[in-house]
């Protein structure tokens, strides 16, 4: 051991031992004014008051200088926050002024943020437009809908302007040589997320102590876009609470959803499309919030296999499992977007950025197997056991069911196996990572950073309890709320886990053999399931209904498919009639209740399915997809 490690130890031995002393003071102190005499008489006893005085006013001055510190920080951490948003407002005013001092426009931003994406690209291609004009137009709407809607956009991505540029030069030079080689995404406006670093932003995932600390680099995925022609001109919105639905943080506030304002919406990128404010975007799919963003906007994603998308470049303020990575997941209007997307990027583009990656392109024969041969494909509704779905989510997965049956496709019923046993090792495996990370982010490096809400500082203060008793409080916890809560005890469960990482990924390993081997057994092609059990959930849901939620895609990020979601339905008056006439007593009426509750006044709003296929087989699932998209016409 080195001699400065041993300091260090030294050091914090004494800063334990001087924290444990102050709170013996305060309790001292307490005792003098809440006690009774006899009480203060016998504390004064026990800790040798009279031997102790001296130290005293060393316990009074450390108390106030740590008390001092506390208030120093948090003070520093409100004015960076405050400094961060007002760079926000000058950058916008300073597009607002390069816009108005420019041209006039030839192309107005509704003109623009109207055409679908392969019209837009049809135009550029024949030079009817031009990849600067289009850039102008989108950024004057990034305006407008950062007025209307200021919870979408997180930042302005300044240089798309020189992208855009180069996207006309090389646009030029295809007109010349008359080639016809595709470029599906060349002169293309995009939007990421933000937690993917650009040269010259901050990613910050909602933490004040993140800003002020520019990305010197692009990561993988950016760079590949870039590479192949598309344009990153703002970054989308993220949630700060992992585990929520709601996309909100200090910074940048919160997304509301586009057409429910009181739904969740779990990402700015879906609002930010749906307010054609995007052609197409690229979120982050950690616990299926890509694809849970799309579906309660009614857009299309898709999470492909872990794997054929890269982190390399990803620096998050909290590091995931490696398992449970984040992977990049398109998010558009349409499935033909998405593709259009991953065509771009499985060549050189993004093989060439990180050569980690397995150097598959994009299977054109696979993507059409749906059209040309019959598929065997599972499907199920609820999970068995554990938890059901709404009647409009069991009615839209029956319909869909009659329409692949319709196209010469068999349907076999198919069932997860030990999906609770596979949800509360996807906790445990989460909390096991994140409880060191969060206290590291929260106190170390952010003294103190400010939070969303109050939930999330009772986590952390769960976290930072002693193993044993943490594990106590959530047991027994779990014990009390099972019979009516199921979903909700395992993730309690997971949070009092005391199990090694190591442990937890040999048990990781061997679902993942189960599942594989059931699916083999069944010989499926692919599987179509929900993508939750209720319509878009209210803002600020119970933790029951925010788990319920999450453990039907969090499931396949587990298991590392390629999976994707497309809107088949949207809620009808009969459901949520049915929703309340459902109301039973007996042991599911707590979630029949929540889903009532759930299903009040989401008459309109979109319901997805998820299509899900074997890993390397993401085209499958792409084509299936597609086939589901006819639905909605």
């Amino acid at each position: 051991m080195s001699k400065f490690s041993t300091l260090h130890q030294v050091n914090r031995v004494i800063r334990n031992l001087l924290d444990f002393l102050a709170l013996l003071y305060l309790l001292d102190v307490l005792t003098f004014y809440v006690c009774s005499d006899v009480l203060y008489f016998f504390t004064r006893m026990m800790l040798h008051a009279n031997r102790w005085t001296f130290l005293r006013w060393i316990f009074i001055v450390y108390l106030c200088f740590r008390v001092g510190r506390f208030v120093f920080y948090r003070h520093r951490i409100e004015n960076r926050l405050k400094n961060k948003q007002k760079d926000l407002l000058d950058k916008h005013g300073l597009l607002n002024q390069k816009l108005k001092m420019g041209e006039v426009p030839t192309l107005s931003a509704d003109e623009a943020t109207s055409m679908t994406m392969p019209e837009l690209r049809s135009k550029l291609r024949e030079r009817k437009l031009t990849a600067i004009d289009v850039i102008d137009a989108y950024q004057r709407k990034a305006l407008e809908i950062f007025q209307r809607h200021p919870g979408c956009i997180a930042e302005i991505v300044f240089d798309s302007d020189v992208y855009a540029i180069l996207a006309d030069t090389k646009l030029d030079a295809l007109k010349e040589s008359d080639s016809k080689e595709s470029y599906p995404l060349l002169g293309i406006p995009v939007s990421v997320q933000e937690l993917f670093p650009i040269r010259g932003c901050d990613h910050t995932m909602g933490y004040t102590c993140r800003t002020k600390k520019a990305a010197e680099d692009d990561c993988a995925l950016v760079a590949a876009l870039k590479e192949a022609g598309a344009i990153p001109f703002v970054m989308a919105n993220v949630r700060q609470k992992l585990m929520g639905l709601t996309s909100e943080n200090p910074i940048f506030g919160r997304t509301r959803h586009p057409t429910h304002p009181h739904r969740a919406c779990v990402s700015g990128d879906a609002a930010l499309i749906a307010a054609h404010g995007s052609c197409l975007s690229f979120g982050a799919d950690m616990f299926g919030a890509g694809r849970l963003t799309a579906a309660f906007c009614g857009l299309a994603a898709f999470k492909p296999t872990t794997g054929r998308m890269s982190q390399k470049g990803l620096n998050l303020p909290i590091r995931f499992p490696e398992r449970l990575g984040v992977v990049a997941t398109p998010i558009g209007r349409t499935v033909d977007d998405i593709t259009d997307a991953f065509r771009a990027l499985w060549t050189s583009a993004l093989f060439k950025q990180d050569t980690s990656l397995a150097p598959i392109n994009f299977d054109e024969s696979q993507f059409t197997r749906g059209k040309t041969e019959k598929l065997r494909i599972g499907y199920y509704h609820g999970l068995e056991d554990l938890l059901p779905v709404s009647p409009s989510v069991d009615r839209v997965m029956e319909q869909t069911r009659h329409f692949l049956e319709s196209k010469g496709h068999e349907l076999v019923e198919f069932s997860l196996p030990d999906a609770g046993q596979a949800y509360q090792l996807i906790m445990s495996l989460v909390n096991t990572c994140i409880q060191p990370e969060s206290l590291r982010l929260i106190y170390r490096e952010g003294n103190g950073d400010v939070l969303v809400d109050y939930k999330q500082r009772a986590v952390h203060a769960l976290y930072a309890l002693p193993t044993l008793l943490r594990k106590s409080i959530c047991h027994l916890r779990a014990d009390a709320v099972e019979s009516k809560y199921p979903v909700t005890a395992l993730a309690l469960r997971a949070m009092g886990c005391t199990k090694s990482y190591a442990d937890l990924q040999i048990e990781c390993d061997a679902y993942c053999k189960l599942v594989h081997e059931k699916w083999n057994d069944c010989e499926l092609d692919c599987l179509i399931c929900p993508v939750s059990p209720i319509p878009t959930p209210w803002d600020y849901s119970s933790f029951y209904s925010i788990n319920s939620v999450l453990i039907f895609t969090s499931l396949y990020n587990l298991l590392g498919y390629p999976v994707g979601t497309v809107q088949v339905g949207q809620v009808e008056r009969d459901d949520i009639e049915q929703a309340r006439d459902a109301i039973k007593p007996g042991e599911d009426m707590k979630t029949l209740l929540m889903f009532a509750q759930q299903m009040d006044g989401s008459e309109g709003l979109p319901l997805g399915v998820q299509v899900v296929s074997k890993p390397w087989n993401d085209e499958l699932a792409l084509g299936v997809l597609k086939i589901l998209e006819q639905m909605r016409a």
